[in-house]
């Protein structure tokens, strides 16, 4: 595609790519085929973070949260805060969508401004945590109440292309072990 009057489209188009190319640094270049069949299996994985977060409670604490291996880095507390960010912000109102209309377009969201406009790094560490609990809690419940047709809406994702419920779901389960592993390896690197 080239380019309208105002140059949207080739701005699209890079920024289509840019999402891309991170998405494929976070989680892998593809992710499963998955069938409805997995999606109990889906559902424990997603709550999962819940226990892995409490098991790590003690280690956090111990562990230099504001440390960033570089500028362009997230500490700890960035991490966190992006998961949160990941359900409340960006999938979440995206399988919304899904679920009450017809194919939607999804909005396109820059993860790193979010991080940056709500302050993470600010924050205390256990009000993160607990906002994290509370909020993955509430969208597991959410899963857990949807009937089995309701992971088969779609949306198109500018930098992905159609995707159902049960495949946002699956790519959140791929972003959480993804950046529970960073935390882990932070942890690791900066405990006392």
């Amino acid at each position: 595609m080239s380019n309208d009057l105002n140059g949207n489209i080739s701005r699209n188009e890079e920024f289509a790519g840019a999402i891309r190319a991170g998405f494929i640094a976070e989680i892998g270049n593809s992710i499963p085929p998955i069938e409805t069949y997995d999606i109990e299996e889906l559902k424990r994985q997603y709550a999962s973070i819940i226990i892995q977060l409490d098991r790590i409670r003690p280690a956090l604490i111990a562990a230099d949260v504001q440390y960033r291996q570089n500028e362009s880095s997230w500490s700890i507390k960035e991490i966190l805060g992006h998961l949160i960010d990941a359900d409340r912000e960006i999938w979440w109102p995206r399988i919304e969508a899904a679920l009450i209309q017809e194919h939607p377009q999804f909005a396109i969201i820059d993860q790193k401004e979010l991080v940056k406009k709500n302050r993470w790094q600010s924050l205390p560490l256990e009000d993160i945590l607990a906002q994290l609990m509370r909020i993955r809690w509430n969208f597991a419940m959410r899963l857990n109440t949807m009937p089995a047709e309701s992971f088969e809406r779609t949306g198109e994702h500018l930098a992905l292309g159609d995707l159902s419920v049960l495949r946002i779901i699956q790519m959140l389960v791929a972003h959480d072990a993804h950046y529970m592993d960073l935390v882990r390896d932070l942890i690791a690197e900066t405990s006392k």
